[in-house]
């Protein structure tokens, strides 16, 4: 009878709620499980009884009478969207920020994971929680890592020594102060000034210096008696060509007989500066004038500033193929304007054998260097190792120049390129998945790189416990690959990504669930009363 298919609605209606309430106990009881992507259950009804014809001919609105058989659960979803990254500070605890998944091998076929609280186990393989090994691509000898290919286990070799490199390439940056070194200057004691106590200039006519006691008649010869830069006595003549001569002239004529120097007047001073740079002997003794009538007061002089040289050294440890150090010392001197000199030396007392240990480095007026940028070296390590050789270069390193400007002194050794041997001491994961060991010696150096898999259809991945995932026909052709080659995924080092579960959306489903078993059981008790009903008729 009819009541007999309201039972059953109701009945399965229970049974679909009930695997409703096991999709949401299993949620809630989840919502702290590493990478756990909750589920959801969708409905739908059961086929329908046609019970009749509704009304007779095209007109009526309906053809037919059909009254539903009941409930059934159509599918059970997973919800694959992002869980929330939290911090751990384990290197090894891993998290995808964006789409794939990690891949482990549980000894018989690749599985797919969003829990990485991954681990190193006694092999230096890196394993998951329960052993699987965590799939990737190790590196060669040489730190290169070839992805796209098959993957393998991740493994460490936390034994592993890393050998020496020997230094091939040193680069040198910075400025060289334009006033390292200085010339000899010595400069009169008192100022020209005319006949009015103003100070005298390149046109006061001699005639017209307060200094002169007897005017000149053009026929005298002024003499400038000096020492030059090597300690030698020497003498500059000039012959006045007229009683109208002017200072300016006198300084010109003697520039073009001294032999060392330029003679300048500032600010009715005479001053005469080295020609070169560095220490000297130059000064000026005395100025006397010989012939003709002319008299005049001549200044005394003094050195007001000493030629010094300057010297910028620079260090830096350089290695053979033994990855023995050795302190290389390399000095630049300004041995004129624009000009250096270079000369490079161990502190040990290595030999030099080749190369162009010393040389001369030149810069042009803005300061930039004009001369050959590089030079080589070649030396004798002398403990066994065998000749070694290396190029300097000069700026270019990292986008340092090297220059020459009138500022601060900062040129130096930017980097070398060789290490001694290095022993493992500790493991860094990066963004794109890359295994990095850490040397004693300051290196890093690539061991592997996790890679991530992904599918085209996330639900037809199939769920085999522990938070993996196994892909099925339904999921369609798996991409596995490196994260920087899997678009809009990154992994992060030190985080883990927790569950997507949303406690307060499973309470509301389970209140609503709640209710509707109620409700279902009471289509069940109500046809029971009423199929007693029907019973009592023949009573």
């Amino acid at each position: 009878m009819s009541l007999i298919k309201s039972l059953n609605s109701g009945v399965s209606g229970l049974k679909s709620f009930q695997t409703k309430m096991d999709a949401i106990g299993n949620n809630i009881s989840n919502v702290d499980t590493t990478g756990f992507k909750s589920s959801r259950v969708t409905f739908s009804e059961l086929m329908n009884e046609n019970i009749g014809g509704s009304g007779g001919g095209e007109s009526a609105p309906s053809l037919s009478n059909q009254v539903g058989l009941g409930v059934r659960v159509a599918s059970v979803d997973r919800d694959f969207s992002q869980g929330t990254i939290e911090n751990t500070g384990k290197t090894t605890d891993l998290a995808i920020e964006g789409d794939g998944y990690f891949v482990v091998n549980n000894g018989s076929q690749d599985l797919m994971t969003r829990a990485g609280n991954f681990t190193f186990n006694k092999d230096g393989n890196l394993v998951d929680q329960t052993g699987n090994y965590v799939q990737g691509y190790n590196a060669n000898d040489s730190g290169n890592i070839l992805g796209g290919g098959a993957t393998d286990n991740v493994q460490v070799d936390f034994e592993n020594v890393l050998e020496p490199q020997r230094t091939s390439e040193v680069n040198v940056g910075g400025n060289l102060n334009s006033n390292t070194s200085t010339a000899q200057i010595v400069q009169a004691q008192s100022s020209f000034t005319d006949s009015s106590g103003n100070i005298a200039s390149s046109t006061t006519q001699l005639n017209d210096l307060s200094q002169t006691n007897t005017n000149f008649d053009g026929s005298e010869t002024i003499t400038v008696n000096y020492v030059d830069g090597d300690g030698n006595a020497q003498t500059a003549d000039y012959n006045l060509t007229g009683a109208n001569d002017t200072l300016g002239d006198v300084v010109s004529g003697l520039n073009g007989s001294i032999a060392e120097g330029e003679l300048t007047l500032v600010d009715g001073m005479l001053k005469l500066k080295s020609d070169s740079l560095g220490d000297s002997e130059l000064d000026v003794d005395s100025i006397t004038i010989s012939g003709g009538t002319g008299d005049m007061n001549t200044p005394g002089f003094q050195v007001t500033q000493e030629g010094e040289t300057g010297t910028k050294t620079m260090s830096t440890t350089v290695y053979d193929d033994l990855g023995q150090e050795h302190s290389l010392l390399v000095d630049f001197t300004q041995s004129g304007p624009n000009e250096w000199d270079y000369e490079a030396t161990f502190a040990n007392g290595e030999e030099i054998t080749g190369g162009a240990a010393t040389g001369t480095v030149t810069f042009d007026e803005m300061g930039q260097i004009d001369s050959g940028d590089t030079f080589d070296i070649e030396f004798n390590p002398g403990n066994g190792a065998s000749t070694s050789n290396f190029e300097v270069n000069l700026g270019g390193a990292g986008g340092t120049d090297f220059t020459q400007y009138s500022g601060a002194n900062t040129a130096k050794v930017l980097n070398q390129n060789g290490y001694t041997q290095g022993s493992l001491v500790d493991v860094r994961i990066d963004g794109d998945g890359r295994v990095q060991g850490v040397y004693d010696n300051g290196q890093n150096q690539n061991l592997a790189q996790l890679a991530l898999g992904d599918v085209q259809n996330e639900d037809g991945l199939e769920m085999v416990g522990g938070g993996l995932f196994r892909a099925t026909s339904a999921a369609g052709e798996v991409f596995v690959d490196t994260a920087d080659n899997v678009a809009n995924s990154s992994i992060q080092s030190g985080s883990l990504e927790g569950s997507n579960v949303d406690l307060a959306q499973e309470f509301t489903e389970m209140i609503t669930s709640q209710r509707a078993y109620q409700s279902s059981a009471r289509v069940i008790s109500t046809s029971d009363e009423m199929l007693t009903e029907a019973v009592n008729l023949k009573r």
